[in-house]
């Protein structure tokens, strides 16, 4: 009983309700493992804290001795996923899928135990089905059930384009289902759809359908939108520690619990110790404290220490020698005279944003030129060596 709680701890949803218990008693008739499969469309190339929240749940029914099938949609991914918002997602070739997949699966080892883990690719059996076989799959479907997915029906309702290759996508995902008899499919609450669809496919092949297992989707460093690398606010797992510390450290305070029960593996104890902490503490420690326990699983103790050290020096010490700069050659600014106007300064320093953005981090006091603040952009700075300029919160610059 107790192993059943903790494999149900922070999951979001099950269908059946009490479908975990009845498999895993049904197995052990059987004197034999559960197969938990997790299908995923290699459509980018890295991993985040996301993914990680239900590969860490996959690593708790792999430490118990159960079988582990990741089934890489090397096929779906050339049709491209319906994405859950109003337009359908790019399909990628067969080179883009291959690389995204192999990237994948090196990151995966990072949570489960590969070697242990059996991988297999859709295209196996998908890229071997005649066109009649095909239509007789779709046949176990009506599109009333298709359109039961929230997004297509609010882009029916829209009257927003859906195209038909979109319909087929969660047929066809849960058809992997039925290939490699899975006894639960995991993922995240956005891919309930396609899991509900692979139990009743299963059950149309006289199969027993799976238990369908989602986890909730973490939120991203926004605090708004879940996760993802299209937004841009995700902590990867192959990030470098001082940047996966200072991600975690910007996250909304309202975050803190969210991340607490989905990205740390302190003990349940610890949580609750921390959550009495975080009644009367500073925010920031409890972050801190979250942080450094990232950086533990995907790096290690020394790094994360090392992390937070460097956090400290960079964005709390008001010593600027413990300070790290990034240089900036004074031979490579364009410039007839030995002065520049600080717009013209930070553009091409910070070339990764519009000038305008540029201007409005200057008007809103958040440049400093030797630690004093200007506002004006077009101030003329003397170009000598050792100036410090700082933009934003966490940039650092020395002119060489």
């Amino acid at each position: 009983m107790e192993t059943i709680e903790k494999l149900k701890e922070n999951a979001a949803i099950f269908l059946p309700e009490n479908g975990l218990e009845e498999k895993i008693n049904q197995a052990e008739k059987e004197n034999r493992k559960l197969i938990i499969k997790l299908g995923f469309d290699p459509t980018a190339p890295d991993l985040h804290l996301g993914h990680a929240v239900v590969l860490k749940k996959l690593k708790q029914f792999q430490d118990l001795g159960h079988q582990i099938v990741i089934v890489v949609g090397s096929f779906t991914a050339r049709i491209g996923d319906p994405t859950g918002k109003n337009k359908s997602r790019k399909p990628l070739n067969i080179e883009e899928v291959q690389h995204n997949a192999e990237t994948y699966i090196s990151q995966l080892s990072k949570i489960i135990d590969i070697e242990k883990a059996k991988i297999v690719f859709n295209s196996e059996w998908l890229d071997e089905l005649s066109f009649s076989e095909v239509i007789q799959i779709m046949s176990n479907v009506t599109v009333a059930q298709l359109m039961h997915r929230n997004d297509f029906n609010k882009r029916f309702t829209e009257n927003t384009p859906i195209a038909m290759h979109e319909l087929v996508y969660p047929i066809l995902q849960g058809f992997d289902s039925v290939k490699i008899n899975a006894d639960i499919e995991m993922g995240g609450t956005d891919q309930l759809f396609n899991c509900t669809m692979g139990r009743q496919l299963q059950e149309s092949f006289k199969l027993s359908g799976q238990i369908v297992m989602c986890m909730p989707l973490l939120k991203g460093l926004d605090g708004k939108e879940k996760m993802s690398k299209s937004l841009h606010n995700t902590i990867g797992l192959i990030d470098e520690p001082n940047e996966m510390f200072g991600k975690t450290m910007s996250i909304p305070d309202a975050l803190i619990l969210e991340f607490l029960e989905l990205t740390t593996d302190f003990s349940f104890e610890e949580k609750e110790e921390i959550k009495k902490r975080l009644e009367n503490e500073n925010p920031m420690n409890i972050k801190k404290l979250i942080a450094k326990n990232i950086i533990c699983q995907y790096h290690n103790q020394t790094e994360a220490e090392q992390a937070e050290q460097f956090f400290i020096n960079q964005f709390q010490s008001k010593n600027a020698e413990t300070k790290s700069f990034v240089p900036v050659s004074i031979s490579s600014l364009e410039s007839k005279t030995n002065e520049i106007a600080l717009i013209d300064l930070c553009a091409f320093i910070k070339n990764d944003i519009t000038k305008s953005a540029n201007r409005r981090l200057i008007e809103s006091g958040a440049v400093q030129i030797n630690n004093e603040k200007i506002i004006d952009p077009y101030e003329l700075i003397s170009l000598k060596k050792e100036t410090k300029i700082k933009i934003g919160k966490r940039n650092f610059y020395e002119l060489i």
